[in-house]
């Protein structure tokens, strides 16, 4: 992974762990991918992680085969991130909004992951009561530590 510090300096270090917990996060991106076949959709949602460089990608299903459950996550997400109009078609004003997850860590081995690898992923929304309980939101960012042989001068 790479990110910009400071002036004119590239650094170029190992992936950047978010821990597990409760985080406050703002959504960055969403995207919508289709598949024509089954007819559900799938929208990604790019999530900042405050006080971390790392990112997160969270996807929330369309099912029309399960309308039960996609209302259920749609909702869960609406609320979790104070979204009012619940028009899917209205993704795009998502971006910006800020909200809290609880991030876990998936240990392989499991189909998409080997033995020694993880996955950070959202694994619930909270509610505003313990939204209410974290640090407010900070764009401050630890820097992973890189040695000399990681960076790159412009």
């Amino acid at each position: 992974m790479g990110y910009w510090s400071k002036p004119n300096v590239f650094k170029v270090c190992n992936f950047i762990e978010i821990p597990m917990g409760k985080h406050r996060v703002k959504i960055t991106g969403v995207s919508v991918e289709r598949f024509t076949k089954t007819k559900k959709r799938c929208y990604e949602i790019s999530l900042k992680v405050s006080g971390h460089p790392g990112m997160l990608w969270h996807h929330i299903w369309f099912s029309p085969d399960n309308m039960d459950r996609t209302n259920a996550d749609f909702l869960a997400f609406f609320k979790a991130f104070q979204i009012e109009n619940h028009s899917l078609r209205s993704y795009k004003k998502w971006v910006g909004k800020t909200g809290g997850v609880f991030v876990w860590h998936e240990h392989g081995p499991t189909k998409r992951l080997k033995q020694d690898e993880y996955e950070a992923m959202v694994r619930c929304y909270l509610d505003v009561n313990e939204l209410n309980k974290l640090p407010p939101w900070t764009d401050t960012i630890v820097e992973e530590p890189c040695n000399i042989d990681n960076i790159t001068l412009l």
